[in-house]
Order: C-alpha cells, then sequence, then structure tokens
C-alpha cells in the first residue's frame, strides 16, 4: 500500500472550520427559504381518483362533470 503524507494539524482545523461556516450559512439559506407545501392530490396514492375543486372544474369544462 502507498504511504500517504499526512497533513499538518493547522491545515485540517482550518478546513473543519470552513465546513462548519458553510454548514452554518446553509442552514441559515434553508431557514429563511420558502416552505414547499405539497397540494393534497400529491399526496394520494391515486391521484386520478382524488376529487378536488380543480378536478370538478376540468371534468366540467370537458362536459365529463
Amino acid at each position: 500500500m502507498a504511504k500517504r503524507e499526512k497533513r499538518p494539524k493547522i491545515v485540517f482545523q482550518k478546513f473543519l472550520q470552513d465546513n462548519q461556516k458553510r454548514m452554518t450559512d446553509y442552514l441559515n439559506h434553508v431557514e429563511a427559504s420558502e416552505k414547499y407545501e405539497r397540494e393534497p392530490w400529491m399526496l394520494g396514492s391515486d391521484p386520478e381518483g382524488i376529487v378536488t375543486p380543480e378536478t370538478i372544474i376540468e371534468l366540467n369544462q370537458l362536459g365529463d362533470g
């Protein structure tokens, strides 16, 4: 097996600090962003079987309702 060079401890600590800063920036961004909410028709296992106001309007426009 090939020998690998060991990094100095300071370099590794700087990497950890930079990584921690990026994580806190990302978490702050996630908290500030708009939350995604699923529509009721997205949650069902049979989307064609769920009747919502939108589907009623579509059926009436098609002449099927």
